[in-house]
């Protein structure tokens, strides 16, 4: 019987219809307000019309060697696919912090010798399929490949959390790791942190869990939720340049022009399901299911299309007039699974806040507005996580003789 390291269920939802291609969106008052799921039809997980894969004849070589930053669910399963799609020389960069908390805003601590049972699975998976695992970039490996340095990619993704970017950019740059492109794979917003001209984003639809399964060759499995849902990138040579590498690679990934509005498109899925369900308790079903939780969805929606109005009107330009029901819809699709708030909320690890419902909070605030419901939510996970740390750390303390 499996004994799951992350809660979720072993079965992706069924593949909702295809809408016809988005119409441009208007500002308008808020759509009606659907309780339990969205409504039948509308666009759930179909890239734009727009959207197109990076393919042709002069399709760049696979790489050679590819760094993946980040030992969690993400990075397990980009390091798996990177080998199993023929790149000789993968490298998995754990993170150093085992367990954290928020000390203060953007701010980590490590707990201890704490063992992270995630990050345990996604060691066992990643090394089962010939990555190589360090937690040190001075135990990169030797290789014979041509390259001058050890310490130079071809490609590099960084999936850590956002409050980690900064100090995985540090830990590069004084182990002089270089590389020629690198892609920045996350949830929430934050201020650019690796050369633009580097650089890209990219927005994932999916969502992992790793289950310990003993009649797996490597003790663990990854439990994938809409696999079949392209990652998007922006339609820019970098963008491209990873899309055609994560294709040849089994997972699907179009360059998309309007990748704007598709990366938004996830942000407010994450707004709405994400800190919530650290609150409520519940994985996605549970959320859409309790009438409470969703009509506070539903508020955190409405703040956050005026919160971002002027500084995504880009993005929201290209929104469907049906956009509300898209995004509920996609929480739908996630069905049993836990968002990754909630588990690292239970594994005890910092949890993105202000790149989450914080950004909203900040942005609502420079454009003179006021995200009521935003901040109550970023204000009682902030007391959750305080409450969390302090009943821990008074567990740890040794009772005197």
């Amino acid at each position: 019987m499996d004994q799951p390291v992350t809660p979720g269920r072993t079965t992706p939802p069924p593949r909702p219809t295809p809408a016809p291609a988005r119409a441009a969106h208007k500002r308008r008052g808020p759509t009606a307000k659907i309780p339990f799921a969205a409504t039948r039809g509308v666009d759930v997980d179909v890239p734009s019309a727009s959207a197109s894969a990076a393919t042709g004849a002069r399709e760049p070589p696979i790489p050679s060697r590819v760094l993946v930053v980040g030992g969690g669910r993400v990075g397990a399963y980009l390091a798996r696919a990177l080998k199993d799609g023929g790149v000789p020389h993968v490298v998995l960069k754990m993170s150093n912090r085992n367990r954290a908390r928020v000390h203060a805003p953007g701010k980590t601590e490590p707990r201890g010798d704490a063992v992270d049972p995630t990050r345990t699975g996604a060691t066992a998976i990643a090394t089962h399929a010939g990555a190589t695992c360090v937690t040190a970039y001075e135990d990169l490996p030797e290789v014979c490949d041509g390259h001058e340095s050890r310490a130079h990619f071809d490609l590099v993704f960084v999936a850590v959390k956002t409050y980690a970017l900064r100090a995985v950019r540090e830990e590069m740059e004084a182990s002089h790791v270089t590389f020629d492109a690198i892609v920045a794979a996350h949830n929430g917003m934050v201020e650019p942190v690796f050369d633009p001209s580097l650089t890209a984003r990219a927005s994932m639809p999916q969502s992992w869990d790793i289950v310990k399964d003993d009649g797996e060759p490597c003790g663990y499995r990854m439990v994938v939720r809409n696999e079949d849902k392209p990652w998007v990138l922006p339609a820019t040579t970098i963008g491209e340049r990873f899309a055609s590498v994560l294709g040849r690679c089994g997972i699907r990934a179009v360059a998309a022009p309007d990748f704007e509005y598709l990366l938004l498109e996830k942000y407010f899925i994450n707004g709405v399901a994400n800190l919530l369900s650290v609150v409520g308790d519940v994985n996605c079903d549970g959320l859409l299911a309790n009438r409470g939780l969703t009509a506070r969805a539903h508020r955190l929606f409405d703040e956050m299309m005026d919160a971002l109005a002027v500084d995504h009107a880009a993005g929201l330009a290209l929104a469907p007039a049906n956009f509300r029901d898209v995004v509920f819809a996609k929480v739908a699709s996630y069905g049993a699974h836990y968002p990754s708030s909630k588990q690292d909320f239970d594994a005890g690890c910092a949890l993105e806040i202000d790149s989450l419902n914080g950004y909203v909070v900040k942005r609502a605030r420079v454009n003179g507005l006021i995200a009521t419901e935003n901040e109550a939510l970023v204000n009682e996970v902030r007391r959750m996580v305080e409450a969390r740390d302090a009943a821990r750390d008074a567990a740890a303390v040794p009772t005197s003789a």
